[in-house]
């Protein structure tokens, strides 16, 4: 039952989880029936779980020298299987958005397309974070436009806002395995500028996203919102875990910036709506 639970992370549950969790509440926000809502976070979890999956089949060398519990490495998956599960979940990925149209499923495909090019490719790489901000800035768009065939309210500042949530929290991940990566010669951004350097960056990006964030909800609404509150209140904490030494804070650290820039996003939407 453990060794199953463990091989499981190989769809990487967690951001997997999250983004479709996501997907679903600004669906009901946006007026959606079970079905639509069902079918747009099925195919968010389709995209996520394949470049999860995709992610950890081409890391598998690197993984074997410095993360061997990694399931592929520590035999607890085939490389057979874990192709097979990313070929499953692409299919996901592309059938159940086409449900709602070619529009919706076009931004899956951009947004899949998006995660492999950064497996496969970018991940290594200064430019890592662009892959982030493109898909981050679609993905209100997928869930909105899904159920009403319309951009989201205020879209001017949703998708910047989205988009800059992206290399803030690419960034922030990187952070975790910055130490890791600079051994086995992995050139991202943050091995590039250094662990004190990268969260700077991330802070300026956290303060920017919630400061605009805060500035149109008090023009537009004029109210304060639980949500976007408690989600600033996370942001900070999860930057004071980053700034820690230990990778554990670190991991936890970016856990909740990545649980607050989702908070945030659906408490902005549905206080404007």
């Amino acid at each position: 039952m453990a060794s199953g639970l463990r091989a499981l992370r190989v769809v990487h549950p967690f951001p997997s989880l999250l983004n479709a969790a996501l997907v679903l509440t600004l669906a009901v926000v946006a007026g959606a029936t079970a079905a639509t809502a069902v079918l747009l976070t099925v195919g968010m979890i389709g995209i996520q779980f394949c470049i999860g999956a995709v992610n950890d089949l081409n890391d598998v060398e690197l993984d074997r020298r410095s993360k061997p519990w990694k399931p592929i490495p520590a035999g607890l998956l085939s490389v057979r299987t874990a192709t097979a599960i990313a070929a499953a979940a692409a299919t996901v990925a592309v059938i159940a958005p086409l449900t709602q149209g070619p529009i919706v499923a076009s931004m899956a495909l951009v947004m899949l397309g998006c995660g492999l090019l950064y497996d496969l490719k970018l991940k290594p790489t200064a430019w890592a974070w662009a892959c982030f901000s493109v898909a981050f800035a679609i993905l209100p768009i997928y869930a909105w436009y899904g159920v009403t065939a319309t951009l989201p309210p205020l879209a001017q500042f949703v998708i910047p806002l989205a988009a800059l949530a992206g290399p803030a929290l690419q960034i922030s991940n990187s952070v975790v395995d910055l130490e890791q990566d600079a051994a086995a010669g992995v050139a991202t951004l943050a091995t590039r500028l250094g662990r004190g350097p990268s969260l700077a960056v991330v802070a300026v990006l956290l303060i920017i996203i919630y400061g605009l964030a805060w500035t149109t909800l008090t023009v537009v609404t004029g109210e304060l919102n639980p949500a976007v509150l408690a989600a600033t209140l996370i942001a900070v904490v999860g930057l004071g875990l980053q700034s820690r030494i230990g990778v554990g804070y670190r991991e936890v650290g970016w856990s909740l910036q990545a649980c607050g820039i989702a908070l945030l996003a659906l408490g902005w939407l549905s206080a404007v709506a």
